[in-house]
């Protein structure tokens, strides 16, 4: 059972999500003033909150709420719900690790992007630099962004993260990730590697945490000016 915040107006569009969560076990905190979505302190003394869904259907600016969230709440992971006539500008989705759902919906994609979302807050996880990697979850963490992870990208991010600074021979790898010693056809490595950076690069084309060591493999490390 996950703690969620739920910010909703009295005249939402979506006035089933509430007792839906509830029926799924979700323990639900309401808060019916957009004046007091910025302001927890009705909540202090309850917890941890896992997820803060903002739920702007009405026409609220559910932009500015996420942005005013996350100034002064930066550790809740936040899901914005908003009208079908309204794009997410790309610093509401980098807020919200993509998790903005435009209407029209159902209350149980509400409650099924919840889960996606608190799944990734527990688990076996690994941290270098600004990364985590939940190993159970397959899910990677990257500041207030998280991707979600194949088997095999999750077990080829977690070799690299656990040799940090070391450089990996392509043998080394597909030997460890793929438990084979057939090096005839190494496009399989090349092509994961590339997921892999597009879900833990800013710049994927220009890789910061993951580099090619040309000749030998790859070498997984902290950038210099993150040290």
């Amino acid at each position: 059972m996950s703690k969620v915040l739920l910010c909703q107006t009295p005249n939402t569009l979506l006035p089933d999500l509430h007792p839906a969560l509830l029926r799924k076990d979700h323990e639900v905190i309401a808060l019916l003033d957009p004046l007091t979505w910025g302001d927890l302190s009705a909540v202090d003394g309850l917890g941890p909150i896992d997820v803060a869904v903002i739920d702007s259907s009405c026409g609220i600016d559910g932009a500015s709420c996420c942005k005013d969230f996350h100034n002064i709440y930066p550790h809740i992971a936040l899901i914005l719900l908003i009208p079908e006539n309204v794009r997410p500008d790309p610093e509401c989705k980098a807020l919200t690790t993509g998790n903005v759902l435009r209407m029209p919906f159902t209350p149980r994609k509400v409650i099924n992007r919840v889960n996606k979302v608190t799944e990734c807050l527990l688990g076996n996880v690994i941290t270098v630099g600004e990364l985590s990697l939940n190993i159970d979850q397959r899910c990677v963490t990257r500041g207030e962004v998280v991707h979600r992870l194949t088997p095999r990208q999750a077990k080829l991010l977690e070799v690299f993260m656990r040799h940090e600074g070391k450089t990996l021979t392509r043998q080394f790898l597909m030997e460890t990730v793929w438990e084979t010693n057939y090096m005839g056809d190494t496009r399989t490595l090349d092509v994961h590697v590339r997921w892999i950076r597009e879900r833990i690069e800013i710049e994927p084309g220009s890789p910061r945490y993951l580099r090619t060591v040309r000749g030998i493999g790859y070498r997984f490390g902290v950038p210099a000016d993150s040290e």
